[in-house]
């Protein structure tokens, strides 16, 4: 997740189902690669958190398809 919103300056949000041995967390990562917000693992809940959309530039895209950017 990290190295995807780094690579596309995006940010990236992962939701999982909430199980007793789940390995990974429903979580938001910045275009920096920061965890901004998560859930525990295991705990079911609703994760809502504040983005600033102008950070994700989505650089790394726009060089393959400028005209869409």
């Amino acid at each position: 997740m990290v190295c995807r919103s780094m690579e596309n300056t995006i940010f990236f949000a992962s939701a999982n189902h909430s199980l007793k041995f789940q390995e990974s967390a429903t979580a938001v990562i910045s275009p920096d690669g920061e965890c901004i917000s998560r859930l525990p693992c295991g705990e079911p809940d609703v994760l809502v958190t504040e983005i600033d959309p102008s950070a994700a530039t989505g650089l790394y895209a726009s060089r393959f398809a400028p005209k869409t950017y």
